[in-house]
Formats: structure tokens, C-alpha cells, sequence
């Protein structure tokens, strides 16, 4: 078994060159399965970029004796204290895989996390790429989670009455929603959400829709279109968040921010839609109902506490 040397280096959006080759490993590395998708620069700087008060990410290379990037993983840490780094990748060229890249790649991940007690999920792993389950199993880690992956056409961009972008000054407003439905999140992620959710590369006004009654936000969609240009990929966007108050008719908003997120999609010329919700979650009832339909389960692997050495 053969590894080629890892570089470990803090990650700089933009750095020349860099983006668009991570984006094409990432690409070679799904093709094929359910979760392919487009795969751009842009992507690769809205998942690598630190959220919130995360410290700088960590970025891993491995590249060929000629210089081409066959290998790379990144660990994205935490925004507030208590909440999760994520791992992404590792993600192997199809032609170097099967020698221990993606091994060495989570070692050294690992191995530049200063707090042992520090959390480490994956990102999203498809149940059906078996061998990706797998390979994490081995390692000691396991199952936290898992999450329904779904597609869905974007159809017509009509507007839906009484849903409408929000503007900038109520992400107060949005943080209250966030914190009613998340509130083990906390309210300094909370209060985040609006600039955490703007930052990304993929944001449009348009993408966020908020409903609201006698002043008070009671729903909120999140969509991110993708404008790429990769052969035989449609044009793309992710059904990122979709936020509904307790105390709201829950089945009724749900089905009007679904269709206004849709519509957004399609109004910035995506033709598919994609989303990823949790196991559980009585949003996808409704996503079905708005004809979404299944491809896959997605698993969240998580890293033993204490981190291994």
C-alpha cells in the first residue's frame, strides 16, 4: 500500500487554482452515486469557509509526484463552543484510491485537533456507498445520525402570497425564529444566523423567504442556487433550511415555504431541487407531498471522544 505525502495547511478562500481542484476531486469522488451533484469552486468555499467564530479551517493535500491533487480532506471547526467540527471528505481520485489516502487524511485531521474533547462529525455519507460506511466503522468511529436525501424537480416560479424576501434589517427577527426552533443551539448561533447564512458564496436575496403574521416571522426558506457548468448536470439548488415556529400551523407553512422555496430555485434557473433532512423530522411528509422523492439515507459519522492519537 502506497500513500503520497500530506500537506497540512490552513485553508485560504481563493487561493489561485485551489478551489476549482478541489472541486474536481470532490466531483470524481460522488460520481456515480445518489448524492452526485455539481460540484464548483463556489461550493468549495461556502463548505471550507469558518462559520460564525470557528477558527480558521484546516485543509489536507495529497498530491501526485507531478503535482496533481489526488487526495484532500478538511476539518471546519466548531462556530460556538459545544457545537460540532466538521469533517469533509476524505475525498480520493478514483484512480488513487485503495492506498491508504483516506486513512492517512483522517489521522492527520485528527491529530491537528487541540481539544481532544472536541466533536467530529462527518459530512453527509450516502448509506448506499457502502465501502464509505464502512471505512469509517473501521476506524472506531460511529453512527450519531442520519438524514433522508431528496430531489425534487423546481416546476413554475410563481410567487406565493404572503411569503416574501427578508431584508436585512429583521435578521433579528430571523434569529428569534432560529432560536425558537433550534434552542440547543444557543442564542449566540442564533443570533448569527442571518450574516452565517448571507456569507455563503451561493446566498441570493431571493433565496430567503420569511412569512410572517402581525409583525412576528412564523416561517423561513432557505434556498442556494448553483450556477456551474458542468457537462450533463442540471442546474442545481439546495433547499438548505426550512424554519417553521412551534406555535404555527406547522403541515400548512411548511407547504407554502416549500413551494416559495422551490419557485426561488427555479427563478435562478436551477431545474432540480435537493434536500437533506433529518431522520424524524415531520418536514418530510410534506416535502413528499411536494413531490420530493427519496434517493438515499444519509449517515453522520462521529469520532471517539477523546480524539485517538
Amino acid at each position: 500500500m502506497t500513500t503520497l505525502p500530506i500537506t497540512v495547511t490552513p485553508y485560504t478562500p481563493g487561493a489561485p487554482g485551489l478551489d476549482a481542484q478541489l472541486a474536481w476531486v470532490g466531483y470524481m469522488a460522488m460520481f456515480g452515486w445518489p448524492d452526485q451533484r455539481p460540484v464548483t469552486a463556489r461550493l468549495v468555499r461556502s463548505r471550507l469557509r469558518p462559520q460564525g467564530g470557528g477558527a480558521t479551517t484546516t485543509l489536507l493535500l495529497a498530491r501526485t509526484p507531478d503535482g496533481e491533487l489526488a487526495a484532500a480532506a478538511a476539518l471546519r471547526y466548531p462556530a460556538a463552543p459545544g457545537l460540532p467540527a466538521r469533517l469533509w471528505g476524505p475525498a480520493v481520485h478514483p484512480s488513487m484510491q485503495q492506498r491508504g489516502l483516506g486513512t492517512a487524511l483522517v489521522q492527520r485531521a485528527l491529530a491537528a485537533v487541540d481539544d481532544p474533547a472536541m466533536i467530529v462529525r462527518t459530512a453527509e455519507i450516502p448509506a448506499v456507498r457502502r465501502h464509505a460506511c464502512t471505512f469509517f466503522e473501521k476506524i472506531g468511529w460511529e453512527v450519531h445520525s442520519t438524514a433522508a436525501l431528496l430531489k425534487a424537480p423546481t416546476g413554475a416560479a410563481w410567487p406565493v402570497p404572503g411569503v416574501r424576501p427578508l431584508t436585512a434589517d429583521q435578521a433579528p427577527a430571523l434569529a428569534e425564529l432560529y432560536h425558537a426552533v433550534c434552542p440547543e443551539h444557543g442564542w449566540g448561533v442564533a443570533a448569527d444566523t442571518y450574516s452565517r447564512w448571507s456569507a455563503d458564496e451561493r446566498f441570493i436575496g431571493d433565496g430567503l423567504l420569511v412569512a410572517e403574521d402581525a409583525g412576528r416571522l412564523q416561517a423561513a426558506v432557505l434556498v442556494y442556487p448553483l450556477a456551474h457548468s458542468h457537462p450533463g448536470e442540471a442546474p442545481e439548488a439546495l433547499l438548505a433550511d426550512v424554519l417553521i415556529h412551534p406555535g404555527a400551523d406547522f403541515a400548512a407553512l411548511a407547504r407554502r415555504m416549500i413551494t416559495a422555496g422551490l419557485g426561488a430555485g427555479a427563478r435562478a434557473g436551477a431545474r432540480v431541487a435537493r434536500a437533506v433532512i433529518p431522520a424524524g423530522s415531520p418536514l418530510l411528509a410534506e416535502l413528499r407531498a411536494a413531490g420530493f422523492a427519496d434517493l438515499d439515507e444519509i449517515c453522520y459519522y462521529q469520532a471517539p471522544i477523546p480524539i485517538p492519537r
